[in-house]
């Protein structure tokens, strides 16, 4: 019986790597069920876990798919720099920031559906194949259409491109640390274009929100964040994921949500 037990013991504790720091997510995921992951990228430690099962669940990526797709079109020279413009089809969007031409950069700082939507074609499910493949991006699936497989609503169960909180973090991992088989510059101009803000401690962020919703009412989000945070001598790689767990009259999409609960953790924890 005592056997046994240390078995149990031994396989629980080794769900979460030994240096990592776990919390119950209800200190930050009130009526949510969540995800956060904290990486230290000077010295290779995961210091924070959050949600641990989780955060091994795949996710449509949303609009975070736009840092990977940045990296692909950079490579290509579909877009040359980060002041290209793409103009803007006269299509009436439910967000009135899409309603005009967009260049690189307010493209990943307003999110731009259409944007990204103009890129895929370009690129094509072939190359699109072969760059998920290279950065080993979730499930690699665009068999939903390479124009809407970053889109699909959780609630939809079928074809869809989904990746989990570990998979984003090996992502960043590699997109910051400069190790993908791609153009160097295509990577440094993906980085410039994530920058957001400068805390109040100094730290530099960057980084991509990501939003769904379970229901046709708009009650239940799905909501990413994806970041890096540096202030020279720290730096930091973070990841969230939420889902609500009840309907919620909050009017924030999910992520800019899952942005301030990060921000709020980075806080706590002496790195905002």
């Amino acid at each position: 019986m005592l056997k046994q037990v240390v078995f149990l013991l031994f396989i629980l504790t080794s769900m979460v790597p030994a240096w990592a720091e776990t919390q119950k997510t209800d200190t930050y995921f009130s009526k949510m069920e969540g995800c956060f992951l904290l990486y230290n990228m000077k010295t290779g430690v995961l210091e924070k876990v959050m949600g641990e099962q989780r955060c091994k669940e795949r996710f449509s990526p949303c609009s975070t798919f736009k840092v990977p797709l940045a990296v692909m079109a950079f490579d290509t020279g579909i877009l040359k720099d980060k002041d290209q413009v793409l103009m803007w089809d006269g299509s009436n969007n439910e967000r009135e920031v899409a309603n005009h031409d967009h260049d690189a950069k307010t493209w990943m700082r307003d999110s731009i559906v259409w944007f990204s939507q103009r890129l895929t074609p370009m690129l094509g499910a072939g190359r699109l194949g072969k760059y998920l493949h290279v950065f080993h991006y979730g499930n690699q699936d665009m068999s939903a259409g390479i124009t809407q497989a970053w889109l699909v609503s959780p609630d939809i169960h079928g074809a869809a491109l989904k990746v989990s909180a570990y998979e984003q973090l090996e992502f960043m991992k590699g997109l910051w640390a400069g190790t993908f088989a791609v153009s160097p510059r295509a990577m440094q101009m993906t980085r410039d274009i994530m920058y957001l803000e400068t805390s109040p401690l100094g730290f530099k962020l960057s980084g991509k929100t990501g939003s769904n919703y379970y229901k046709h009412d708009k009650k239940h989000r799905l909501g990413w964040f994806i970041a890096h945070i540096d202030n020279g001598s720290r730096e930091y790689i973070a990841v969230m994921n939420f889902s609500d767990l009840e309907p919620t009259d909050e009017v924030s999409p999910g992520g800019p949500k899952a942005k301030e609960l990060t921000k709020k953790i980075l806080a706590d924890a002496g790195l905002w």
